[in-house]
């Protein structure tokens, strides 16, 4: 067992960091469970999704909604007697890394990371052999629409998603602005539709159960997060939203009927990011020409391939400069700790996993440069990292 390995066991030990588990409630048991009560796919032995679907019950309409970003860091600010707090059903993990891309396919298609492949906002892509920028579906370095360079959502995300193959009435309501991206048509299908704004989506919601029957409606609500990242978790506007986000959980429940179920999950938390473990790498830098394409996963879950025979060069480099912030752990040692699922990892999302992946220990984050791309990092708080502040993440039933 390598010291970097061993550091991280003996930190879960005393909490400072959390592993994602199949034992404990998780996005990707959720959408197990889910599925099974809206008649889609339930083949899966998995005790914990039996649990939540037994939580969840047979309700006549069930409204689904993932709130990006609203780790439990933000419900334990609400009062005791919000809406939130008081109907946590339970404190579930994240899937890793815990990132928006990662846990919308885990809980779009019931699958972890390690069979999805979303493992990152910027993720290589054999089909163009460079990295992509996938949910604005551009290639990363000139902003090229991947759909004119050839690439289709199934190549990208090859798995099946749920939804489509519910009997419900369903219906998936997303932004506007994304209700025609690619990664949305993938996780949704024909379901998808936009709104114009949260309470339109709510309106939606409350209106399909007053008038339907056997409904699913799904909400996806990125406020919290985006604000987040904007201007840290502790700004008044980010406070501002999720306490908003509160008063239209409790005024979606209170609009639905009684046989109906509310389910909300975040897809992970945040941690703001000190200004001082903000690592900015030049692209002439020595660890860069070890590198046979850009850094992809993200600024605190680096994902890195080595040019052959220079895997123990870049290792020592890095560990040499950045040990103290970064976990460095090899593809072998990402298998062995079951960081991306207890299923294993596909080949196909080995390619995109490469040789080692960076986790950051704390508040840090980092960014390789590229000639195209020497902006440094501009965002308040990021998620992608081990802590609770990041793993934690409500299940709300009500």
């Amino acid at each position: 067992m390598s010291s970097q390995v061993q550091e991280l066991l003996d930190g879960v030990n005393t909490g400072r960091w959390l592993l994602p588990s199949p034992d404990l409630p998780n996005p990707i048991s959720l959408a197990r469970a889910i599925s099974g009560i809206c008649g889609g796919r339930y083949d899966w032995n998995d005790p914990v999704a039996d649990q939540l679907r037994a939580m969840i019950g047979e309700p006549e309409h069930l409204v689904f909604v993932i709130a990006d970003g609203f780790g439990m860091n933000f419900v334990n600010t609400l009062p005791e007697d919000s809406f939130v707090r008081r109907h946590l059903a339970v404190e579930g993990r994240a899937a890793f890394p815990p990132i928006t891309a990662a846990n919308l396919f885990a809980l779009g298609q019931g699958e972890w990371p390690g069979q999805h492949a979303a493992i990152g906002w910027y993720m290589l892509l054999a089909e163009i052999g460079e990295r992509a920028t996938v949910f604005p579906w551009i290639r990363t370095r000139d902003g090229e629409d991947l759909t004119v360079l050839g690439v289709t959502a199934e190549s990208v995300y090859p798995r099946q998603s749920l939804a489509p193959q519910f009997n419900r009435d369903s219906m998936s309501l997303v932004p506007d602005e994304l209700s025609m991206s690619n990664p949305s048509k993938a996780l949704h299908g024909s379901t998808c539709a936009g709104y114009e704004s949260p309470a339109s989506a709510i309106d939606t919601a409350i209106n399909r159960a007053a008038y339907s029957h056997w409904t699913y409606t799904h909400i996806y609500w990125p406020m919290i997060d985006k604000s987040s990242h904007e201007y840290g978790t502790e700004d008044e506007k980010t406070c501002q939203l999720v306490s908003e986000l509160d008063a239209e959980m409790q005024r979606l429940r209170s609009g639905l009927p009684e046989d109906s179920r509310l389910v909300v999950i975040a897809d992970h938390g945040h941690l703001n990011i000190r200004e001082d473990q903000k690592f900015l790498i030049a692209p002439d830098d020595p660890l860069t020409k070890l590198l046979t394409s850009d850094v992809s996963g993200d600024t605190k879950t680096a994902i890195f391939h080595v040019k052959e025979g220079a895997k123990e060069a870049f290792a020592q480099q890095f560990r040499e400069k950045f040990g103290d912030h970064f976990f460095l752990f090899s593809a072998q040692e990402v298998a062995e700790l079951e960081l991306f699922g207890p299923d294993g990892i596909t080949d196909f999302t080995a390619g995109r996993l490469g040789d080692f992946i960076a986790v950051a220990k704390g508040q840090e984050a980092i960014k390789f440069q590229t000639p195209e791309n020497t902006r440094e990092i501009s965002q308040f708080s990021e998620h992608g990292g081990l802590t609770p502040d990041e793993m934690l993440v409500p299940i709300v039933i009500a």
